[in-house]
């Protein structure tokens, strides 16, 4: 009886292994993964306000640079937070952030990211309020993406909006993605 039991007994081992291995890699291949962007963007646009009196007026935005970040987990991929450093540099200059909430859907290379945003400039003068955005993602390889932006905010808070009135503004970026 030992005779068969040993053969039994090895070939049970031997199946026990090879379904051991294929859990341990299935695992591997499907363990949870946080993946990160970095953007370079620089962007335009039209603005939309009213001196506070009653007199409107249109005029382009300043034109600003954006370096953001943007980072999403393997097991929710369609949700992306992040933020940009905003620096606008026509005209005056000031410094912002942008903390950031989007929700991503891939089309073979492009990747769409409707967005909502809080902008606040705070040097040198306080400008804030919310945004509203899409991104276009196109990958050029694996690391690398063209991306387009448009955005619209609307700025109600700080000592830069005139008293009793709202600033509109529209905006179209442009810049590339490195994926980490």
């Amino acid at each position: 009886m030992s005779s068969l039991a040993s053969p039994f007994a090895f070939g049970a081992l031997v199946a026990a292994e090879i379904l051991l291995a294929a859990a341990v890699s299935e695992a591997q291949t499907q363990a949870p993964t946080q993946f990160h962007s970095i953007a370079l963007s620089g962007a335009s646009g039209l603005s939309l306000g009213s001196s506070g009196g009653g007199n409107s007026y249109a005029t382009h935005t300043p034109v600003y640079v954006d370096v953001a970040w943007r980072t999403w987990h393997s097991t929710t991929p369609q949700w992306v937070t992040g933020f940009s450093l905003r620096a606008e540099v026509d005209g005056r200059t000031s410094v912002g952030v942008v903390p950031r909430f989007e929700f991503s859907r891939s089309v073979g290379r492009l990747t769409l990211r409707p967005g909502v945003a809080a902008a606040i400039f705070f040097a040198p003068y306080v400008l804030a309020g919310p945004e509203a955005s899409v991104t276009f993602d196109l990958r050029l390889g694996s690391v690398v993406s063209l991306i387009g932006a448009l955005s619209v905010d609307v700025f109600f808070l700080g000592n830069d909006v005139p008293a009793r009135s709202v600033l509109f503004a529209t905006n179209g970026a442009l810049g590339v993605a490195i994926h980490l």
